[in-house]
């Protein structure tokens, strides 16, 4: 089902009573975006890949969400579906919340267009969202108005002094006005809609009708067509009236504008099983865009995440894992779902209950289909758990122990060992005394890298920039050797992988220390809070707190005597040990 602002509020009822019944529910997310994912290295570490992925959210939007429901029918032994495809885009409120800017990607853009995507039913009729930030800006700045306009309503000081426009062509305007007022309140007519005007004459306007028309009639400011609109008093009771419709009218406004918010909330509430593909990055947008702010901090984050989103499933971490992944060649979305159609796969029923989708229908990059084939793909690869333990459906599907080993993991692209982050659980820390930090020359090309670390067998090189580079052994047994072996010459500096960071650590360390040192004393709360990260940061990193390690340990691997040594001449080829997965699907 297709959902837009013009019939959000007619569906939204149906869409929390099937998440409410649903047996679990997938997502999928169209973004403006990808671009600093560019910045993700092989080695990163599950904070500064999440510090990475985390900017990106910042710029980009997510201009489509598709959400796709599932319910097991233990009488027909299927399951039903009901998937719903948003059209999302932020409105501007610039009263109360601040005009919302953002990034769109040439690439991204272009591959939506080619993919038939309807940027201008996004743009007319894109469903509105706040997250609670600003929310809470928006309810707070609206309290402000209203107050406001109480207390000037309650005013009896009529003689204070009123601003007068020293143009002419104003002063011209106001007696129209003042006369045009006169004439309608000696009329039949309900209301007068006063000529379109700037935002000083519309002060003047209400100027006017606060001292010379205040016990007669009202005016008020018509959003959609930036207009004034002046209609009458009939007595005091018809004042109330009058100021509770207009509380009325702005509260239905807010709630409008938290539009699609709403779904998520429900989502959240319902605390059912959410399955995606690849899911870490529309998980991020779906917490920042609509509930909350996305913290700095890493570990806030995991507590954040795993408390809005109890349960999470991330079909591409269960298909490169066992006993998927010697089956599985490929964990593209579309590719997954070819493989998860055969042997020795099994694809239970699965029926529409009001509205979805048919795998005939080839509508891939459509958020809500895409929901849907990624639900697909789980079931089967569920079912083949089953299998293997000689389930029935019902024991299959009854409960989701089967699904423990996966659940509450994203997967993590492109980091070479690092396969996922935990919610809720402590991440996987992998070994990388077989990696170093090499910087070198910026002439240096990948066969010059390969050559120097020749002797000791094949390497995964993962550039930082042109001038660094992160590199790890095939041959981890041969860390010992490279250290001692190559050393540092007066061409290119290594040191192990641990020692750079280190050295990150201190640098970061001692920037905010130097910050820290030039802020005025009305932050203490701030620095407080970052004297407190810090102190955490040193408790899990106690190697840097031990005698002949931390800053003094920096100090000497940056102030080392480099030892000469020849560099290697080129003659291997170029050869890529480890495979990437550069795929978002």
């Amino acid at each position: 089902m297709e959902v837009t602002k013009t019939n959000f509020e007619e569906v939204l009822p149906k869409i929390k009573e099937s998440v409410d019944k649903s047996t679990f529910l997938t997502i999928d997310c169209e973004l403006t975006g990808l671009s600093t994912t560019n910045d993700v290295n092989s080695y990163d570490t599950q904070k500064s890949y999440y510090e990475k992925v985390r900017k990106g959210c910042k710029d980009f939007l997510v201009i489509q969400y598709g959400i796709c429901t599932f319910r097991y029918d233990e009488k027909s032994k299927s399951f039903k579906h009901q998937a719903f495809n948003f059209y999302i885009f932020p409105k501007a409120v610039p009263k109360h919340v601040p005009d919302q800017r953002f990034l769109c990607q040439a690439s991204s853009i272009d591959f939506l267009i080619t993919q038939n995507f309807d940027f201008n039913k996004l743009f007319r009729d894109g469903i509105p969202y706040l997250n609670e930030h600003q929310e809470a800006k928006y309810r707070d700045s609206l309290k402000e108005v209203q107050k406001v306009r109480a207390t000037q309503a309650s005013s009896n000081n009529l003689n204070e002094s009123r601003v007068v426009s020293s143009k002419e062509q104003d002063k011209i305007f106001i007696e129209n006005v003042t006369k045009s007022i006169k004439d309608f309140i000696k009329s039949k007519d309900e209301e007068l809609v006063l000529p379109k005007c700037n935002g000083f004459l519309q002060f003047l306007v209400f100027q006017l009708i606060k001292h010379d028309f205040d016990d007669k009639v009202n005016v008020k400011s018509r959003d959609r067509d930036k207009v004034l609109v002046v209609t009458k008093f009939k007595g005091i009771q018809d004042r109330l009236d009058e100021e509770k419709r207009t509380v009325q009218e702005e509260e239905n406004e807010l709630d409008g504008t938290i539009g699609f918010s709403k779904v998520i909330q429900c989502i959240t509430q319902s605390g059912k099983l959410v399955i995606g593909h690849n899911m870490c990055l529309d998980l991020l947008h779906t917490i920042d865009k609509f509930l909350i702010p996305l913290p700095e901090d890493y570990n806030e984050f995991k507590d954040c995440a795993h408390m809005l989103f109890s349960q999470v499933l991330d079909t591409k971490f269960m298909s490169c894992m066992d006993p998927f992944k010697s089956l599985i060649t490929s964990n593209v979305l579309g590719h997954l779902l070819e493989t998860v159609s055969k042997d020795p796969f099994e694809t239970p029923r699965i029926n529409v209950e009001s509205e979805g989708y048919s795998l005939e229908d080839k509508r891939e990059h459509e958020a809500g289909y895409d929901a849907f084939i990624t639900g697909v793909a789980f079931l089967a690869m569920w079912r083949h758990l089953g299998s293997i333990e000689n389930f029935d459906y019902d024991q299959n599907f009854g409960n989701f122990r089967l699904l423990t080993p996966y659940i509450n993991k994203l997967f993590l692209m492109r980091l070479q060992d690092t396969p996922y982050i935990h919610l809720g659980g402590d991440d996987p820390i992998p070994p990388r005394d077989h990696v170093f930090y090499l910087t070198f020359p910026k002439e240096w090309k990948q066969n010059d890298i390969v050559q120097l670390f020749s002797p000791f067998g094949s390497v995964h090189i993962s550039w930082i920039n042109d001038r660094s580079a992160y590199v790890g052994l095939a041959k981890r047994n041969q860390a010992a050797i490279v250290l001692n072996t190559l050393s540092q010459s007066d061409t290119y500096r290594i040191m192990t992988y641990d020692s750079r960071q280190i050295q990150l650590g201190a640098a970061s360390l001692n920037k905010e220390t130097l910050t820290r040192s030039k802020w005025p004393e009305g932050h203490a709360t701030k620095r407080r809070k970052i004297s407190e990260r810090h102190e955490s940061d040193r408790n899990q990193n106690s190697d840097m707190d031990s005698p002949g390690k931390g800053d003094a340990f920096v100090d000497s691997l940056i102030t080392s005597e480099p030892v000469p040594i020849v560099k290697p001449s080129r003659k291997r080829t170029i050869s890529k040990t480890f495979a990437e997965d550069n795929s978002w699907e």
